[in-house]
């Protein structure tokens, strides 16, 4: 049986990168069993560093660190590579070109899921840089959805919660509920489905506590990644 050998670029954050690493093994077994083994191999940069880039809006620094870490697994020999991190794609038509072997996009791959859903309007929740550079929002409104966003104040606290309480290993429960009732308050302003715009949600915010359909970024660039490995 064929060798799969699939890249991650992690780290940001760790509690991501666990996810990604729990859901490539999983989602193998469930929607491709019998195609091979499977080999993982994480490249997993600092979480301060590459935040410093976020906030100075350093896209070009951003770009060559992530563009060592494709060099880094491709050299390690894998098929294939996911980047673990919505904010990271900001970077993604820097860096994908310095290597041969398929990047998949986790932005691709959303908005693919969203048009499949015939969703027409989606609530966004994500990094206050994912929000502001218009990752999903710009691409999203030429396909004709529009997208509900959080007010200023709770995107400061919905911040705060992804660089510290959704990293922890238990989510405090106060975290879980006011992650939930934001995206009801999402569905109240009228939108079908909220997208988690940062990998590390998932963590809080699932189908089974959602006010709203859920179009989890992480799982659907995982079953991308393995559509194509």
């Amino acid at each position: 049986m064929t060798r799969r050998r699939i890249g991650v670029v992690g780290g940001v954050g760790p509690a991501a990168t666990m996810l990604y690493y729990r859901l490539l093994i999983e989602r193998a077994r469930e929607i491709a069993p019998g195609t091979g083994p499977l080999e993982i191999v994480i490249d997993s940069l600092d979480l301060d560093e590459v935040t410093q880039m976020f906030r100075e809006r350093a896209i070009d620094r951003l770009g060559q660190r992530l563009s060592r870490a494709l060099v880094t697994l491709e050299a390690a020999g894998c098929d294939s590579i996911a980047i673990a991190c919505n904010s990271m794609h900001m970077a993604f038509s820097r860096a994908a070109p310095s290597v041969k072997v398929p990047v998949i996009s986790i932005v691709d791959a959303v908005l693919d899921a969203t048009t499949r859903g015939g969703y027409r309007s989606v609530g966004l929740l994500a990094t206050t840089f994912v929000m502001e550079s218009g990752l999903y929002r710009d691409p999203l409104e030429v396909r004709g959805v529009s997208c509900v966003e959080p007010s200023e104040a709770d995107q400061k606290w919905i911040m705060a919660a992804i660089l510290d309480d959704l990293q922890r290993a238990t989510v405090p429960a106060a975290t879980v509920e006011r992650l939930v009732g934001l995206v009801a308050g999402l569905a109240q302003r009228g939108a079908e489905a909220v997208i988690l715009g940062c990998t590390d949600l998932p963590v809080a915010i699932t189908n089974a506590n959602s006010p709203l359909p859920v179009l989890d970024t992480a799982l659907i660039h995982v079953d991308a990644v393995l559509a194509v490995s």
